[in-house]
C-alpha cells in the first residue's frame, strides 16, 4: 500500500509454517509433562466437569500425547476438545492440529465432529481457533470445510468482532463460494458502518476487498456504499476505518470506490487535520486517479494556510509537494506569496510564525528555483520585524538570507 502501512499496526494474517511453531511452540511439548503424577504419588484424574457426556473417556493418568500420535491409538477427541475450551489445554489443541494432517479419511472424520460439537467454543478460543483453522484446510475435503463454516451460522459477526474467531473467518474466505457467500451474507445483513471500524472485523473486511470470484461477483459493495453514505469521512478519520478507506482505494474500481473518494474529498480538510484520516489523503494523492489527484492539489492549495499550520494537515501538503510536480509546487509558492484578505500581509508570514509552517517553508525552499525564491521573499520583505520577534520567523528569514548570500 505505502509507507502508511508501517504506522498501522495490524493483526498478522498469515498462518503460514507448522502451526505449533506459529504458536511459539516445538513438538517437543506434546510428551507427558507435569500433568504426569510423579512416581509413587496419587493419580490425578480430570475433573467431572470437563467432560460430562464422556466420563470414561477421562484418562486415570496425565495424558500422554506422544502415545496418542501412534497409528493404533484410540485418542478421545472430543474429550481434548473439551479440555481446549474448559481448561486451555494448548497440547490438546497441537495433538489435534497434528492429527489432522497425518491420520486416514475415516479417522479425520471423528476429529472433524469432535470440533464440530464445540465448534463456537472452539472459535473463540486463544488455541482452539488454530484446530479450526487446520480443518479449513487440507487435507480436509471440502465438505469437511463447509460442515465447519455452518457452525458459523447466525454468528459471523460474533466471531467476526472476536480477537480469535475473526482469523477463524479469515481462513474460512479461503474456502468455496459457499463459504464466502455465508460469511459476506451475514456481514452485510449487519450494519457495516459498525464491523468496518472494529479492530478484529475490519480484518475480514480486509479479506473480503481483496477476493477473488469463480462466477459473478455478488453486489457486496453496492450493498455497503449504501450503508455508509454520507459517513464514509467519518470513517476515514478512525483508526482502524483508515486502513479499509486505503483498501478500498487499492482494491476495488473506480465505479465502486468513487462514493468513497468523493466523500473524503469533499471534507479533505477535516481528513488531513486527523490523525488517521491524513493516510488516506496522501493516499489519494500519491495513488488515486488523476481526476481524484487534481481535485485534491485543488483543495490543497486553496487551503494551503489552514494545512501548514496543522501538525496533521502538513503531513497532506508534504506528500504532495513529493510527488515533484512542478505545477504543484508553483501553485503552493504563488498561493503562499498571496495576502490572506487584499491588503494584509501574506500567507507566508502566518505560516513562518508557526512550527510545522516555518517547516514546510523551509522544504518548499530547499525544491525552488531563483523566480519563486524571489517571490516569497518579496512577500516577506516588509515584515521583517514582526518575523524576528518569532523564534520560527526568525529562523525562515535567517533561511532567506542565507540563501540570498549563496546565490549572490
Amino acid at each position: 500500500m505505502g509507507s502508511y502501512v508501517a504506522r498501522h499496526p495490524s493483526p498478522s494474517n498469515s498462518y503460514g509454517g507448522k502451526l505449533y511453531e506459529a504458536q511459539g511452540h516445538s513438538p517437543q511439548r506434546l510428551v507427558p509433562s507435569s500433568q504426569t503424577p510423579p512416581p509413587g504419588g496419587r493419580h490425578r484424574t480430570p475433573s467431572r466437569n470437563l467432560n460430562p457426556q464422556h466420563p470414561t473417556h477421562a484418562p486415570s493418568q496425565g495424558i500422554n500425547y506422544l502415545s496418542y500420535l501412534q497409528p493404533a491409538s484410540t485418542p478421545p477427541y472430543a474429550y481434548f476438545c473439551e479440555r481446549i475450551v474448559r481448561v486451555n489445554d494448548q497440547q490438546a489443541s497441537i495433538f489435534i492440529q497434528q492429527k489432522l494432517k497425518a491420520v486416514d479419511a475415516a479417522e479425520r472424520f471423528k476429529i472433524v465432529d469432535a470440533i464440530v460439537e464445540k465448534g463456537l467454543d472452539l472459535m473463540t478460543n486463544r488455541f482452539g481457533n488454530w484446530a479450526v483453522q487446520r480443518c479449513l484446510e487440507d487435507p480436509c475435503t471440502a465438505e469437511e470445510r463447509v460442515k465447519v463454516v455452518n457452525v458459523m451460522r447466525g454468528h459471523v459477526v460474533e466471531l467476526a468482532t472476536s480477537p480469535y474467531g475473526t482469523h477463524v473467518v479469515q481462513k474460512a474466505l479461503d474456502g468455496d463460494e459457499r463459504c464466502k457467500l455465508l460469511i459476506v451474507n451475514e456481514l452485510l445483513m449487519d450494519d457495516p458502518g459498525e464491523t468496518l471500524i472494529n479492530k478484529h472485523a475490519s480484518h475480514v473486511w480486509s479479506k473480503i476487498m481483496e477476493l477473488q470470484w469463480e462466477g459473478n461477483v455478488p453486489p457486496i459493495f453496492e450493498y455497503v456504499n449504501h450503508a455508509l453514505r454520507g459517513k464514509w469521512a467519518q470513517l476515514a478519520c478512525h483508526e482502524t476505518g483508515s486502513l479499509v478507506a486505503q483498501h478500498v482505494f487499492e482494491n476495488l474500481s473506480e465505479e465502486l470506490k468513487r462514493p468513497c473518494v468523493d466523500e473524503v474529498l469533499d471534507n479533505l480538510v477535516l481528513c488531513s487535520k486527523n490523525q488517521w484520516g491524513s493516510w488516506v489523503v496522501q493516499h489519494i494523492v500519491e495513488h488515486g486517479s488523476p481526476e481524484a489527484k487534481a481535485r485534491a492539489i485543488s483543495i490543497l492549495t486553496r487551503e494551503i494556510l489552514t494545512l501548514a499550520t496543522d501538525q496533521q494537515g502538513v503531513k497532506s501538503l508534504d506528500k504532495a509537494l513529493k510527488q515533484s510536480d512542478p505545477m504543484v509546487l508553483d501553485g503552493f509558492v504563488r498561493k503562499m506569496a498571496e495576502s490572506r484578505v487584499t491588503g494584509k500581509r501574506a500567507i507566508i508570514v502566518d505560516m513562518a510564525l508557526t512550527l510545522p509552517g516555518s517547516q514546510f517553508i523551509t522544504q518548499v525552499l530547499n525544491m525552488v528555483g531563483k523566480e519563486h525564491r524571489a517571490m516569497l521573499s518579496d512577500a516577506l520583505r516588509s515584515h521583517v520585524v514582526t518575523l524576528k520577534g518569532s523564534r520560527t520567523g526568525a529562523k525562515v528569514i535567517w533561511m532567506f538570507e542565507k540563501a540570498r548570500s549563496y546565490n549572490s
